[in-house]
């Protein structure tokens, strides 16, 4: 549960600099300069904490192999669901944030299916799958945000590019 103790918090700092309006100039920043920077401020929050997320489930992910209880019904399948498990990470960072949805969703899938003697020991409430049914809303909402603000972020390629007309719309508001 450390792990989402930390991308919280990160998405709290985040939440709060999205919800923090930028309609006054400051100094010498315009407006349309400081939400610009609001901008880039916001984007490189999100980034860190999608990269906490994907650093810290990417180990999980290599130890999660053959965990999807369909090995022997369904041999092709399970190849099929480790493989996006392992690339999913790289994918949510160098081509589109959403993949983490689908990191996730296999990783939880991996911990409710699998029940080693091991596993059925832990708690659930200190369990990786409860982890990962925390940080699949928590990234859904900062995903939600940066998109309500006309943050549209895809990956980190794209890293501070942000459309002017966009900028000048919600200036504008």
């Amino acid at each position: 549960m450390k792990d989402v103790l930390i991308a919280a918090i990160i998405y709290t700092i985040l939440f709060v600099i999205l919800t923090t309006p930028v309609t006054d100039p400051i100094g010498d920043l315009s407006v349309a300069s400081l939400q610009k920077l609001h901008y880039l401020v916001s984007e490189i929050v999100f980034w860190i904490a999608t990269f906490y997320i994907c650093a810290s489930a990417t180990y999980g992910a290599f130890a999660r192999q053959d965990r999807f209880c369909l090995s022997q019904m369904h041999p092709h399948l399970n190849r099929i669901f480790n493989l996006i498990l392992i690339v999913s990470p790289f994918l949510a960072v160098f081509w589109n944030v959403r993949f983490v949805f689908l990191f996730l969703g296999l990783l939880l899938f991996s911990h409710l299916r699998s029940k080693t003697d091991e596993e059925k020991k832990i708690d659930f409430s200190k369990s990786r799958a409860l982890s990962n049914m925390v940080l699949l809303p928590l990234f859904t909402v900062a995903l939600m945000l940066m998109t309500i603000n006309g943050y549209y972020v895809t990956s980190v390629l794209n890293l501070g590019s942000t459309n002017t007309e966009i900028v000048s719309e919600n200036v504008s508001r």
